[in-house]
C-alpha cells in the first residue's frame, strides 16, 4: 500500500523544494507538508480501524541478496507513534514563523526530522530503522547548534556524542540479530526469536537496553537531556521531548518482543525504571529554569513507558504505546507554553518571571491544560496510559510496579507550586517584551484538543491498532 511510503516521503520532498523557493515560502511549505502528513496518517488510521492494521503495509526488496528492503508498515506497536509524530510536527510548524522568522535552513531541517521521525516508527526492519534514527538525530543536532540559545553549542555537541553512542550500540545489535536469524525484518526476527543463541541474545540485551536507556533516557544516562532542552529553540524541544524520546521507549517494546531473555530480567529493568522516575520528580524540584524542570519530568514519564514494556502482555504493551501518546502531545504543550514565556519575558528563571496570568491568561490555562494531561487526570490521553501501564506493571511486578506513582505525585506538585510563582503571583508583575501570535494559541488548543479526544476516545485508537 503506497500510503505508507507517501506520507514518510513528502517531508523529504518538500525540504528538496525549499531549495528552488523564496525564504518567503519556506514556512508556508513547512506547514503544508506538515498538515498533509498529518491528515494522510488520519487516513491510514482510518483504515486501520476498518481493515486492522494487516493490511496497512508496502515493501520493495532493495537488496534482494542480503535481504534488505524498503519495508514500511502500521503495526500494533506503532499506529498511535506515527499519529503522535504527526500532530507534534504539525502543531510545531504552526509556531515555526513565530520562533524562527523566514529561515529556510531551519524549515529543511525541521522537514527532514519529521520525514525520518515517522519513517523510525513505519520501518518494518531493523536496518531501516537505523536509517532513519540516524537522520533524525543529525537533523536535530542542527537545530539545536544553529538556532538555539547561548549555550547551544555545548549542548548540541553534548547531544550528538550521547545520541551517536546509542545509535552505535543499535547498529551493532543488528548486525548481531542479522548474523543469527538472516534477516532484518522485526516480524521475521520476532518469528525465529527462540532459534537465537542465548549468548548472542544476552549480548544484544545489553548492547539494546544501553541504547535505549541513553535515548530515553534513563537514568544515569540522562544528563544531556535538560541541557538539550534548555537550549534548543521551542519547537526543538517539542519534537525532541514529544517525538525522539519515543524512539527509546519504541525501542524498549521492541527489545522484550525479540529477545525472549529479557523477559527473565524484567524485575531488573522494572526497578530501574522506577527508579529513574521518582529520582527525576525531586531532581525537577531543584530546576529555577522552567525548561530544565520540563525536561526532568520527560525523564519521569520515559521511566513509566519503559516501565510498561518491561510489563509486557497486552495491557503493558498497550499502555505503554498510549503513555507514549499522551506524553508527546502534553509536553509539547508544556514546552510551547515555556518557549512562549520566554519570548514575552526574556528569561526562563522561574525566580524572575510572575503575574502571566494577569497578562496572558489563555496561555495560562492552556499550561494547567498540559500539567493536568502530564499527571494523567481523567478525560486525558494521560489517564488512560497510565492506568493501563501501572495495572499491567502491578500484575507483573507486584508494588514494585507502583513505585512510580510517587514521582507522579511529587512532579504534579512541582509543576502545580511553579504556576503558582510563576502565572498567578502578582505582588510582582514581571512586564513582558513582546505580545504573542495567535498561532501559539491555535497550535496549544490543537494539543489540548487531541489529548482529550485521545482521553475520551481511547477504544477507537486501540481497535485500530488492534492490540
Amino acid at each position: 500500500m503506497l500510503l505508507l511510503p507517501i506520507i514518510i516521503v513528502i517531508p523529504f520532498l518538500a525540504a528538496t523544494l525549499l531549495n528552488f523557493l523564496d525564504v518567503r515560502r519556506a514556512h508556508s511549505v513547512s506547514l503544508i507538508a506538515s498538515a498533509a502528513v498529518l491528515a494522510l496518517t488520519l487516513a491510514a488510521v482510518a483504515l486501520a480501524y476498518i481493515n486492522g492494521t494487516q493490511s496497512l503495509g508496502f515493501s520493495y526488496s532493495y537488496i534482494p541478496a542480503l535481504s534488505v528492503q524498503f519495508d514500511v508498515q502500521f503495526t500494533s506497536l506503532t499506529l498511535m507513534l506515527a499519529l503522535m509524530t504527526a500532530i507534534v510536527f504539525f502543531s510545531a510548524s504552526l509556531v515555526g514563523e513565530y520562533f524562527i522568522e523566514k529561515s529556510r535552513l531551519y524549515n529543511m531541517l525541521f522537514l527532514l526530522a519529521e520525514g525520518a521521525s515517522i519513517g523510525v516508527f513505519l520501518a518494518g526492519n531493523l536496518l531501516l530503522l537505523y536509517l532513519f534514527w540516524e537522520i533524525s538525530e543529525v537533523m536535530m543536532f542542527f537545530i539545536i547548534f544553529v538556532f538555539g540559545g547561548y549555550d547551544r553549542r555545548y549542548a548540541a555537541i553534548k547531544f550528538i556524542v550521547y545520541s551517536l553512542a546509542s545509535s552505535l550500540l543499535l547498529l551493532i545489535a543488528v548486525l548481531l540479530l542479522y548474523s543469527s536469524t538472516s534477516s532484518f525484518s522485526i516480524a521475521a526476527i520476532a518469528k525465529a526469536s527462540t532459534t537465537i543463541p542465548h549468548a548472542v541474545q544476552l549480548l544484544v540485551l545489553v548492547l539494546f537496553a544501553l541504547s535505549f536507556m541513553i535515548k530515553a533516557p534513563v537514568f544515569p544516562f540522562h544528563s544531556w537531556l535538560p541541557d538539550a532542552h534548555t537550549e534548543a529553540p521551542t519547537m526543538g524541544s517539542m519534537i525532541l521531548a514529544g517525538v525522539l524520546l519515543k524512539f527509546g521507549g519504541y525501542g524498549f517494546l521492541l527489545m522484550f518482543l525479540l529477545l525472549p531473555v529479557a523477559h527473565s530480567y524484567a524485575l531488573y529493568f522494572a526497578v530501574l525504571f522506577g527508579f529513574s522516575s521518582i529520582y527525576s520528580a525531586f531532581a525537577a524540584l531543584r530546576q529555577r529554569n522552567l525548561k530544565r524542570m520540563i525536561a526532568y519530568t520527560s525523564i519521569l514519564d520515559m521511566g513509566i513507558v519503559a516501565l510498561g514494556a518491561a510489563a509486557s502482555g497486552v495491557i503493558g504493551d498497550s499502555g505503554s504505546i498510549y503513555a507514549m501518546l499522551s506524553h508527546g502531545i502534553a509536553i509539547s504543550m508544556l514546552f510551547l507554553v515555556a518557549g512562549t514565556v520566554d519570548e514575552l519575558y526574556g528569561t526562563l528563571d522561574i525566580t524572575k518571571i510572575s503575574g502571566v496570568m494577569s497578562r496572558f491568561p489563555t496561555i495560562s490555562y492552556l499550561f494547567v491544560a498540559g500539567v493536568f494531561a502530564i499527571i494523567g487526570l481523567p478525560l486525558t490521553a494521560g489517564f488512560v496510559g497510565d492506568i493501563l501501564v501501572f495495572i499491567g506493571a502491578f500484575a507483573s511486578f507486584g508494588m514494585i510496579g507502583l513505585a512510580p506513582l510517587v514521582g507522579i505525585i511529587v512532579i504534579g506538585a512541582a509543576l502545580f507550586w511553579t504556576f503558582e510563582r510563576v502565572f498567578l503571583r502578582t505582588s510582582r508583575i514581571t512586564a513582558p517584551y513582546r505580545i504573542p501570535d495567535n498561532t501559539i494559541m491555535y497550535s496549544l488548543v490543537f494539543l489540548m484538543i487531541s489529548t482529550i479526544l485521545a482521553g475520551v476516545l481511547p477504544f477507537l485508537l486501540i481497535s485500530a491498532s488492534g492490540l
